[in-house]
C-alpha cells in the first residue's frame, strides 16, 4: 500500500461524511464518527514524517512552462504536522459540543465539517491554488454558521468579518500572482516547494520584495486579525455558535500564520526584515490595545473574542524575532492558543445554553451549581494567561527569550499584555465562578455537564493542552528542520 495515499484521504473523509449526511445520514453521528475516524490517515502519516521528515502525494512534474498549471500536491512536514493535527483533534471536539437538536442540524453539521476540510486542504496543499482556495472554501460556511445559527447582532457580524477577510484574501491573491511571476519565466510553477528553491537560487530584487512582503503581511494579517485589520475578530467570535468560534479561531486563524512562515519568510526575506519594524508595531498594537479592550469587556463571549484576537501579537513578536527558538516558540504557541480559544468558547457556548446568557454581571456561583463547567473555565482561562504547565506558557517564554536580543522592548510589551490579559481573565472568572448563585444558573436548565457524552471533548482538550505545555517538544521536535531553512541566509 502507498502511505501517500493517506492524505488525500484526510480530505475525503470529511467530504464522504458530507454526502452521507446530505443523503439523509445522522447529521451529528455521522460527523463525529467521520471526525474520529480520519485521525487513522493522521497517524499513519504522521509515522512517515517521524522517520522520513515529510511525506507527498501528488504528480512530480516540474518542467511546468504552461500558464499557472494546477496539480493536485498535498504534503506534509515537521511545520505542518502540528497543525494537521491541531485541526483534526479540534474538529473531533467543536462537533462533540455540536448539539444534535439544533435547528437544521444537516446544514449545521456539513458546514462544521467543511470548515474543518478546508482547513485540512490549506495545511495540506503544496499547490498554491488549492492552498488559496482550501481556505476560501471554509470561509463560506463559516459566514452562514454565524449568520445562521448564531446570536446577537450575527447579520452584522457575519457581513462584517465577510467583507474584512474577502478583501484580505483578494490582497493574498494578488501576493501570490506576484510570487509566481517574479521567477523565472522557465521555472515558474504553482509548486510552494519548486518556487521555494527557484527564488533562493535567484532572490527577488530587494524593492519587489518589500512590495509584496507588505501584501503577504496585509492579506494574512487580514486573516489573523493583526491590527489594524482585527475588527471582525471579536464580533464574530462573540456572535458564533460555539462549534464555529472553536473551529475558526482555534485552526483557520492559523492559516495566515502558516502561510507568513510557508511563504513570507522564505521567499520575501530582505522585505520581511525591512517590514519587521511595521510588524512590530502592529503587534504592539495587538497586545495593547486589545488587552485593554479586553478588560472593558462585560460579556464573556466579547472577552474570549478580543483576548484571542490579542495573542496573535505574541505569535508575531515570534515571527520577527529572525530566531529558531521564536520561530519555535509561535508554532507551540499557535497550538496552544488553538487548544485552549477551542475550549474557552466551549465553555462560554455551555455557559450560555444553561444560563440563557453570558453577560458576567448576570452570572455568579458557577462553581457551586456546576462544579465541572467551572474546572474547564478555569483550565481555559489559566492556559489563555500562560499559566505555567499549559500549552500556552511554553510558547511564550520560547518567544520571549527567541525575540530578546532583536527585539527587547517588544518583548516588554508583549509581557506586560500578559499582565493585561491575566486581570481580564481573572476578574471575568471571579465574576462567573464565585458569590452566591445567580438566577440564571439556579434554574432547572442550569445544570453541570452530565456523563461522558458531554464531558470527553472538554476532557480531551484540556488533556492536549497538558500534553503540550509539559512536552512541547512534540510540536517543535519535528519542525525544528524546517524552521532552521526558515532562516537560512
Amino acid at each position: 500500500m502507498n502511505i501517500a495515499l493517506a492524505l488525500p484521504l484526510l480530505l475525503a473523509v470529511p467530504l464522504v461524511a458530507v454526502g452521507a449526511i446530505a443523503l439523509g445520514a445522522s447529521p451529528r453521528k455521522t460527523a463525529l464518527w467521520a471526525s474520529w475516524i480520519n485521525l487513522i490517515p493522521g497517524f499513519l502519516v504522521s509515522g512517515v514524517v517521524l522517520r522520513r521528515g515529510e511525506i507527498f502525494y501528488g504528480p512530480e512534474g516540474t518542467n511546468l512552462r504552461e500558464v499557472f498549471p494546477v496539480q493536485f500536491r498535498l504534503g506534509l512536514d515537521g511545520l505542518s504536522l502540528p497543525l494537521l493535527w491541531l485541526t483534526l483533534l479540534v474538529t473531533v471536539a467543536a462537533i462533540g459540543v455540536a448539539r444534535a437538536d439544533v435547528k437544521r442540524a444537516m446544514e449545521y453539521h456539513i458546514c462544521l465539517l467543511l470548515v474543518g476540510l478546508g482547513a485540512l486542504g490549506a495545511f495540506l496543499s503544496l499547490d498554491l491554488f488549492y492552498f488559496f482556495s482550501f481556505h476560501e472554501v471554509a470561509l463560506i460556511p463559516s459566514f452562514l454558521l454565524i449568520g445562521i445559527w448564531g446570536q446577537g447582532d450575527r447579520t452584522g457580524a457575519a457581513w462584517r468579518m465577510t467583507l474584512y477577510l474577502v478583501l484580505g484574501s483578494l490582497l493574498l491573491l494578488i501576493a501570490l500572482i506576484g510570487l509566481v511571476w517574479a521567477a523565472p519565466e522557465t521555472a515558474r510553477t504553482l509548486d510552494w516547494r519548486v518556487l521555494t528553491e527557484t527564488l533562493r537560487a535567484q532572490p527577488i530584487p530587494a524593492s519587489q520584495q518589500t512590495y509584496l512582503a507588505a501584501l503577504l503581511i496585509a492579506g494574512f494579517g487580514t486573516l489573523v486579525s493583526l491590527v489594524p485589520f482585527h475588527s471582525w475578530a471579536p464580533g464574530g467570535y462573540a456572535s458564533a455558535p460555539a462549534p464555529a468560534a472553536m473551529l475558526h479561531a482555534g485552526v483557520l486563524k492559523k492559516f495566515g500564520i502558516y502561510g507568513l512562515l510557508r511563504l513570507a519568510l522564505p521567499l520575501t526575506p530582505l522585505g520581511w526584515r525591512e517590514l519587521s519594524w511595521i510588524v512590530g508595531l502592529m503587534l504592539a498594537g495587538n497586545i495593547l490595545y486589545l488587552g485593554l479592550a479586553s478588560l472593558a469587556q462585560r460579556d464573556f463571549r466579547w472577552l474570549l473574542g478580543f483576548s484571542s484576537a490579542m495573542h496573535m501579537g505574541t505569535i508575531f513578536l515570534g515571527l520577527i524575532s529572525g530566531t529558531v527558538l521564536g520561530l519555535g516558540g509561535a508554532l507551540v504557541l499557535m497550538v496552544g492558543h488553538g487548544l485552549s480559544a477551542a475550549l474557552g468558547f466551549a465553555v462560554a457556548g455551555e455557559v450560555g445554553q444553561r444560563a440563557g446568557t453570558t453577560w458576567m454581571k448576570d452570572l455568579g456561583g458557577l462553581a457551586t451549581r456546576t462544579p465541572k463547567l467551572w474546572f474547564y473555565l478555569m483550565i481555559a482561562g489559566m492556559a489563555s494567561i500562560g499559566l505555567p504547565g499549559l500549552a500556552n506558557f511554553a510558547g511564550e517564554i520560547m518567544i520571549f527569550f527567541g525575540a530578546w536580543s532583536a527585539h527587547p522592548f517588544l518583548v516588554g510589551i508583549a509581557a506586560w499584555g500578559v499582565v493585561l490579559s491575566s486581570v481580564a481573565m481573572l476578574r471575568a472568572i471571579r465574576s462567573i465562578a464565585t458569590g452566591p448563585v445567580s438566577s440564571a444558573l439556579d434554574s432547572k436548565k442550569g445544570s453541570d455537564l452530565n456523563g461522558f457524552q458531554e464531558v470527553w471533548p472538554f476532557a480531551l482538550l484540556t488533556a492536549l493542552l497538558f500534553l503540550m505545555g509539559l512536552v512541547p517538544n512534540l510540536v517543535l521536535g519535528p519542525a525544528r528542520p524546517v524552521l532552521e531553512r526558515l532562516i537560512q541566509p
